[in-house]
């Protein structure tokens, strides 16, 4: 076991360096950097030892841990699964950050999955979700408008959402625009693979069925994103 918190001490500091050189994955510093110290003083034998004596640690350990892996599997799956289906009357593009007015890589992969969609199922349109950010000089939702235009989409098929500042928003403004175009809509939501499982959570919160579309990450960043994710999906199951 001391060893896998060695492993975990390298691995929470190769993760904040890779934060620190490439960017995204918000918050997550101070996070790794709690867990690299934490980590780091149960590497040593007498810490160990001294703490994992004590039945009650071992008991939170163990849970905490299995309600981690727990967790991460069904966010896993989640988007793992989370392939089109059949064709739906809207799909809802979750916003993500704009660097000036160029979607970041992680919205381009959810474009590149909204697109791949429209091209298959012509009758679908999309609902483009995502206001503007302090460090952005556009909204999210006119960027990846512009993105999809250039790629061959029509725009008559692509509806602007540009008030929301987060999932719970997007979800929640798109729905609104969706019931007055047409009731009772087969909706899929087009966000990357681990952050379907939130996604749809949400909706159901609303009293929505919906389906995933799951786009790709960025690989140096998947660890940040799911480890990030784990809490997040922990929030809205408590909340």
């Amino acid at each position: 076991m001391i060893y896998f918190f060695r492993g975990l001490t390298v691995f929470s500091l190769l993760q904040m360096i890779i934060l620190f050189v490439f960017g995204g994955a918000a918050g997550m510093v101070p996070v790794w950097l709690g867990v690299g110290i934490v980590a780091t003083l149960l590497s040593f034998k007498r810490i160990f030892n001294k703490c994992f004596r004590i039945k009650l640690i071992k008991a939170f350990f163990a849970i905490g841990i299995l309600v981690f892996v727990g967790v991460e599997s069904f966010i896993v799956w989640s988007g793992v699964k989370s392939v089109p289906g059949e064709a739906c009357d809207f799909i809802i593009v979750l916003g993500a950050q704009v660097r000036g007015d160029t979607p970041s890589v992680t919205l381009q992969y959810r474009l590149e999955s909204a697109y791949d969609y429209l091209m298959v199922n012509p009758q679908t349109k999309a609902v483009l979700s995502g206001g503007q950010g302090p460090d952005e000089i556009t909204t999210e939702a006119e960027a990846m408008r512009r993105y999809l235009v250039e790629k061959g989409i029509e725009e008559e098929r692509l509806i602007l959402e540009e008030q929301s500042t987060s999932t719970y928003e997007n979800l929640k403004y798109s729905f609104a625009i969706i019931d007055e175009i047409k009731a009772n809509s087969n909706v899929s939501i087009v966000t990357n693979r681990f952050h379907v499982l939130r996604a749809r959570m949400i909706a159901s919160d609303m009293g929505r069925k919906v389906d995933g579309i799951g786009a790709k990450s960025y690989f140096y960043l998947i660890p940040n994103y799911y480890f990030r994710e784990f809490f997040a999906v922990m929030k809205e199951i408590i909340t």
